[in-house]
């Protein structure tokens, strides 16, 4: 009797474990799409009444293949959806421009055909991201969560030509031998140059003849290179859905940069960094990232928003650093004179006058400024980035070269103001002065009289 007893529950929930099991298998099936004219390949798994959560990959070979390990633990508790963007994997390869715009359109088919109306969550990485981003500003009331992990481009192009050639995007090379070295330094005369080329990047990667003989027809290379033309700066303000951005702390493709931007300007947004991690997390920290992405998507509230004070306390230490190399401040400081010093960093700090004088110095999550101070720089090289600077001047400027990404520059009189002429190069930030206020994203030249 007992055996029948047993024999009779295991009976009992053997179907249910089948299908579970079903539910964990991602099925495949392929369509036609109307925005690039071709096939795609879908995966679909979990239970077709659960949650939906979208899984948009990155640029290379495997394409949905990426989320392998992730697929069977979400489909537990959702419906998951992946598939081979348009150019990569199983999908049809065509000479099409691959732009973060199009793409997003195409996740709109997707989703409308597989969901409806039903609100998604939505897992990107890489180029994935980027696409998650703009779908994201462009449907906020139809994203309820959105995990970005280690996205490149972002910035303006000119702040990570390094990193170009990591995007597939090798059309510059041809223009002269030596062009890989220079475009590994920002103050290259190259990068103005290549601004200026004929035909520009833009017109390559809508022109099918220019992609065919410029790109190769390459998808990877048309979607490189349309990430790096890309500009969101007016994406950010949009995306208020919670944002849990996943990076990277060793990704050499996507610099940290790229989170720190994001996490300082998306409304809703905290960066979490896998330190041991390169750009695909969820390949070397497995566990750790499937657990974090579970983790977050049932559950997406946020800590706090760690916003910088709009001014600095009083604080009467003073700091320098000359001649010397590979130094870094932290902490309150009345004054800062940073003079002929290379590999210096100011991080989380608040300053009330900083000076950087013949150096090269990064600004990451710090105020300067107050109701005076601010920053003097004199012949230097200034990296700043997830920062605010606030004054009536808020940066003087003398020959120097600023790269500013995700900060904002408030200036009572003006932002930018110089008495030689400068370079100002900016990614998704913001300006406020009676001269210009609004989102910045590209290069200005700061000229004596004319000051930002």
């Amino acid at each position: 009797m007992m055996r029948l007893l047993l024999l009779a529950v295991v009976l009992l929930f053997m179907p249910a474990r089948a299908a579970a099991a079903a539910d964990a298998v991602a099925a495949e099936q392929r369509i036609a799409e109307p925005v690039f004219r071709g096939e795609v390949r879908l995966l679909a798994a979990g239970p077709p009444a659960a949650p939906p959560v979208v899984l948009i990959h990155g640029i290379g070979a495997r394409a949905a293949g990426d989320w392998d390990g992730l697929i069977p633990e979400l489909a537990r508790e959702y419906r998951v959806l992946a598939f081979d963007l348009p150019g990569f994997g199983r999908s049809s390869r065509r000479n099409e421009p691959y732009t973060p715009g199009n793409y997003a359109a195409f996740v709109r088919h997707v989703i409308e055909r597989e969901f409806g109306a039903r609100p998604v969550r939505i897992v990107g990485h890489s180029l994935g991201g980027a696409i998650a981003l703009r779908y994201a500003a462009l449907h906020p009331e139809q994203v309820t969560a959105l995990v970005l992990v280690d996205v490149p481009g972002l910035l303006h192009r000119m702040a990570y030509s390094k990193h170009l050639s990591h995007l597939g995007i090798d059309f510059l090379p041809n223009l002269y031998p030596t062009q890989n070295d220079h475009l590994r330094n920002l103050a290259t005369s190259i990068i103005g140059l290549v601004e200026h080329m004929q035909p520009t990047p833009e017109a390559i990667v809508v022109n099918p003849k220019f992609r065919k003989s410029f790109l190769n027809e390459d998808p990877a290379k048309i979607a490189g290179l349309a990430l790096a033309l890309e500009d969101f700066s007016a994406d950010l303000p949009r995306v208020t859905m919670p944002t849990l951005l996943l990076w990277g702390g060793r990704d050499e493709i996507a610099p940290l940069r790229n989170g720190q931007t994001l996490a300082a300007m998306l409304p809703n947004a905290a960066l979490e960094v896998f330190p041991a991690s390169g750009h695909t997390p969820m390949d070397d920290v497995p566990v750790t990232f499937n657990a974090r992405v579970r983790e977050f998507l049932a559950d997406p509230r946020l800590p706090g928003a760690d916003r910088l004070p709009a001014l600095v306390p009083v604080s009467t230490r003073s700091g320098s650093c000359r001649r010397q190399r590979d130094v870094a401040f932290e902490g309150d400081y009345d004054t800062l004179v940073i003079s002929r010093c290379r590999g210096v960093v100011v991080r989380n700090a608040r300053v009330r006058e900083l000076r950087v004088e013949e150096s090269a110095v990064v600004i990451e999550h710090s105020m300067i400024g107050g109701r005076d101070g601010g920053l003097v720089v004199d012949d230097a090289r200034v990296s700043i980035t997830a920062s605010r600077i606030e004054a009536p001047v808020a940066i003087r400027a003398l020959g120097a070269r600023l790269d500013i990404a995700g900060s904002r520059i408030i200036g009572g009189t003006a932002a930018i103001e110089a008495t030689q002429e400068s370079q100002a190069l900016f990614s998704l930030s913001e300006l406020t002065s009676p001269h210009r206020s609004g989102r910045m994203h590209g290069l200005w030249q700061v000229r004596p009289g004319e000051p930002l």
